[in-house]
Formats: C-alpha cells, sequence, structure tokens
C-alpha cells in the first residue's frame, strides 16, 4: 500500500477511474429503468427543451429533477448516442464520490485518509451502481460534496463560506433527486442542536440564496410552465412514496428488512465483516461519551436510513448515498489494521479484479448455459440453476438484442417505435434513433406525467407522418388489423420475434403501414 500512503489521492484517482470506466459501455441497456432514463435524455437532445422533460414527445416525466438528464444529455452530444456516453456520468459521480470521501477521511481518519476512499472504492454496491443508469450515483456524489463543506466548516476550522457552499451543494441535491436528498441536511441540524457551541452558524443569507436558485429555480420555472403540476410533485412524487402503498415498491412492514439489510450487508462486503470483527471485544460505545466526529458521523448515517425504513416506498439504490458515512465508521474500526503484509494486497487485488470481472461477465455472458447434472437438491445443483436463470437474464433483457432483431425486419429509418398495449422498450430510441411511444385501443385519462399511454392507436394512425413501426403481442393482432382497416390504412407485417421461452401466445409481431417507408 506504499503508493496510497505517497501519494493517496493520485492512486485513488487513477485506481477509481480504471474500475470504472472498465467496461462500461460494453453491456447493452437493461430494461426498463435504463431505458426509461435514456430515452429521456434523447427526448432533450430532440426537442432542445432544458426545462420540460418529455418520455414522448406527447408526454412528459417528471418522475426526477432534470440533473442527471442534463448531465446524459450533454455526454451524448459530446460523445454520442451510445452506452458509453450515456453511463459515463455515474462513473464520474463514482470518481468523485471516492474522491470527496478521501478528503473526508482527512479529518476522520487522520491516520489512514485514505482507508475510506479505499472502502468506498471496493465495495460492490457503489461500484455496481456506478455501471447502471441512475439517479443514485450523481445523488450520492452531490450529498458528500454537501456534507464534506460542512465537515470543513464545522471540524477543519474552514471559513463560514462552506456554509455558503453547503447551501449551494443541496441546491444540487434538491435538483437531482429532490426532497429526498435532504435528509443529510436533517442530520446536519440534529447535529448543530446537540452541539450548540456556536461554532458554524448554519443561516447565511448567501447560502440560502444559493439554494433557492440552484435547487428551486427549474422547480418554478416547470410549475409555471405546466399547471397542475406542483400537485402531481407534493401528491404523487412526496406523500405516495412516504406514506402510501401506491408505488407498489414493497411497501409490507418487513420491506425494509427485506430490501435494505441485503442491500447494505452484501453490498459493504468484505469491509463490514472485518470491522464488526474488530469491534467485537471493544464493548459497546456510549453516545454520551462519543467525540463528536463520531456523533455525526452516525447521524448522517442512522436518521436517513431510519427515514427510507419507515418510508413505504424502498429501493436498494434509495440508500446508495449511506455508503459514504459507512465507509468512514468501518474505516475507523479498521484504521489499525495492517495492509503491509503481501497476501492482504494480494487478496485486495484479487477481490479488484473480481468484481472488474463480474461487470465483464455481465457484458459478455456465455452463449450456453451450464450443464446442470447431479442431484436436484444438491448445493451445486441450486448454484448452477441460478448462475443459468441469470445467464439467460443477462441473454434476453438487454434491449440491444431486440433491437438487432428488428433492425434487419425495418426497410428505412424508422420514425417511431409504437408499442400497442404491451411493455415498452424505451431503450430502442438509443438503438433505432427513433422516438418511443406507448398506445392503447381505448381512450384513458392522461395524467400530467408518467401517463399509462401517450395516446390510442386511432390517434396515432391518423397522425401524418411515416416511418410507424407497430409493435405487439400476437394476442392483439385482430384487434390491430381491424383498427387499421377502419383507419383506411393497409397494414404491411414485417415480421415476427419469437418468445425465447417458447410461449407462441408471448410471440411479439412487428408491423407498419403501407406507405410509411419509401418503396415498401
Amino acid at each position: 500500500m506504499e503508493f496510497f500512503t505517497r501519494r493517496p489521492l493520485l492512486a485513488l484517482l487513477l485506481l477509481s477511474l480504471a474500475m470504472a470506466l472498465a467496461f462500461q459501455g460494453s453491456r447493452g441497456l437493461w430494461d426498463p429503468d435504463e431505458g426509461r432514463y435514456s430515452n429521456v435524455a434523447l427526448e432533450m437532445l430532440h426537442t432542445g427543451d432544458l426545462i420540460t422533460l418529455y418520455r414522448h414527445h406527447d408526454s412528459y416525466h417528471f418522475t426526477k429533477p432534470p440533473v442527471t438528464t442534463w448531465a446524459m444529455a450533454a455526454s451524448m452530444q459530446l460523445l454520442g448516442k451510445n452506452e458509453w456516453a450515456v453511463r459515463l456520468p455515474m462513473a464520474l459521480a463514482f470518481v468523485l464520490t471516492i474522491l470527496l470521501v478521501f478528503q473526508l477521511g482527512k479529518m476522520f481518519v487522520p491516520s489512514r485518509p485514505w482507508l475510506p476512499a479505499l472502502i468506498y472504492l471496493s465495495a460492490p454496491f457503489p461500484y455496481m451502481a456506478a455501471n447502471t443508469i441512475n439517479t443514485d450515483s450523481l445523488l450520492a456524489a452531490a450529498e458528500a460534496l454537501a456534507v464534506f463543506c460542512y465537515v470543513r466548516a464545522r471540524f477543519g476550522g474552514g471559513s463560514s463560506r462552506w456554509i455558503d457552499g453547503m447551501w449551494a451543494a443541496f441546491g444540487l441535491v434538491f435538483l437531482t433527486k429532490g426532497p429526498p436528498g435532504l435528509l443529510p441536511l436533517l442530520a446536519i441540524v440534529a447535529f448543530q442542536l446537540l452541539h450548540r457551541d456556536g461554532a458554524v452558524r448554519l443561516l447565511r443569507p448567501l447560502g440560502l440564496l444559493a439554494f433557492a436558485l440552484i435547487g428551486l429555480g427549474w422547480y418554478i420555472a416547470v410549475v409555471s410552465l405546466h399547471p397542475g403540476l406542483l400537485q402531481y410533485f407534493l401528491g404523487h412524487e412526496v406523500v405516495a412514496r412516504v406514506a402510501s402503498d401506491e408505488l407498489d415498491r414493497h411497501p409490507q412492514w418487513y420491506g425494509a428488512f427485506q430490501i435494505y439489510l441485503p442491500t447494505l450487508v452484501f453490498g459493504l462486503l468484505p469491509w463490514l465483516p472485518m470491522a464488526l470483527w474488530k469491534l467485537r471485544g471493544s464493548g459497546r460505545p456510549r453516545w454520551s461519551t462519543a467525540e463528536p466526529m463520531l456523533r455525526f458521523l452516525w447521524l448522517w448515517l442512522a436518521i436517513p436510513l431510519v427515514i427510507f425504513c419507515l418510508a413505504r416506498s424502498r429501493l436498494p439504490l434509495y440508500v446508495l448515498p449511506l455508503v459514504a458515512p459507512a465507509s468512514l465508521l468501518m474505516a475507523r474500526a479498521l484504521k489499525s489494521i495492517s495492509f503491509d503484509g503481501v497476501w492482504r494486497k494480494l487478496l485486495l487485488a484479487l477481490w479488484l479484479l473480481l468484481m472488474v470481472g463480474i461487470k465483464a461477465w455481465a457484458a459478455y455472458p456465455p452463449q450456453k448455459p451450464f450443464v446442470n447434472t447431479g442431484n436436484p437438491k444438491s448445493i451445486a445443483y441450486r448454484v448452477t440453476a441460478v448462475a443459468n436463470d441469470a445467464i439467460r437474464g443477462l441473454q434476453y433483457n438487454t434491449i440491444r438484442n431486440l433491437a438487432d432483431q428488428l433492425r434487419p425486419m425495418i426497410p428505412g429509418q424508422p420514425q417511431e417505435i409504437i408499442f400497442v398495449e404491451d411493455k415498452t422498450r424505451y431503450a430502442l430510441h438509443l438503438y433505432l434513433d427513433a422516438e418511443v411511444e406507448k398506445v392503447s385501443f381505448r381512450e384513458w385519462p392522461k395524467a400530467i406525467s408518467d401517463a399509462d399511454f401517450d395516446k390510442t392507436l386511432a390517434q396515432s394512425l391518423r397522425d401524418n407522418h411515416g416511418g410507424r413501426v407497430y409493435f405487439f403481442k400476437r394476442p392483439v393482432e385482430g384487434f390491430f388489423l381491424t383498427e387499421v382497416a377502419h383507419s383506411g390504412h393497409q397494414p404491411v407485417l414485417l415480421g415476427v420475434i419469437a418468445d425465447p421461452k417458447q410461449r407462441a401466445d408471448q410471440d411479439r409481431m412487428v408491423y407498419t403501414l403501407r406507405g410509411d417507408f419509401p418503396d415498401h
């Protein structure tokens, strides 16, 4: 570990960049989240509108604030429309978080400031998250920046200008994911109330102004442009996520244990069991005698975690920003452990290679499943079965595979890929450079954001443009052909996408309309 002790910042930067960028663009987009996020960014490039977020040019998509969309759109504008560009912001956010955790380590673990960053870098949870398109990797970086500014002011003897920087960073946090991103601010306020020593003053006019301009400016703009959007933000994006089971994201009383416990236990390997083992004989730490910096770390970790557990909407990535305080706490527990032994260095190197290997395996899964023989009740049989299920999922769940099947069927450049009463594969926008639309046979009330359908099939057939490709399950083919006949168009069958599980009723039919493509 000599490189880490001599030039820790350079070592962490090079290692984190190498790991984050390895195979970052090799894997096809996964359905549904990666396709949905990338589609909104592509719509931004298509419309040129940086304020209003679109799922399709007829439908809004305000389920998340715009920072992640802006980052992906800028990356694709610079590097092209590909998986590498669309995932690059998450990789860079991962690297930035590591560098911020290193800076925090200088204050919380001064004897080994690089150790918390190394823990964050080598923990599977944040590393694997950075290889997917999500808002939480950028949120983790923005939250770490906000806390770093506060810590510099409170524990580092820095200027009160750092508090202004904290508020500006929390403005960026709010613009990344809205109210849930402000949970570390609750920890800061709680710590300030517990330690009324006047070391720093949180309410500073310049800082609050920065928060208002950065964090609230976009919200004010879109709410003024789109009447009814404020009710959507408050009702659907706040109340429904916190107090109801409307979103059906593990709302049961045991949902927090089901989602967050395995996420944090397995996502913090190998460091969490090492830290717990190191602390086994030290006795229970007492809050009354704990030093202020340790109290702050526990508040930063515990307050958001408790609120996430109490909320009725729970997903693993919600707790990704908590890996930063967890890494600092584990580093404090492991600060006396020796890394000088050859075996420990080798094990760490093998662990990092294993994580890179998992990314490579996800990008290039085996083409044939493993042979599964023996006793079906044996552990080896069950492990092989799980591995084969994962291989099939990697082979068939990437939309790149679907695009490869569709491309030779389509007789020209499509303008729209239209899903009729079917699960919508938004990632096709990236692969086929065509808008993706979802239509229904009957008209439904349309929500202001994230509507069930963009329009009806009849409305789509009346659109005066070509390049339409219709995609639906075989059982609804008769309804589709009847609707096309009523519209005066002539349907043209382009092909059939067979279901990989050999279920004929799940085959997808691919149609266009006579005249939508020249010479076809």
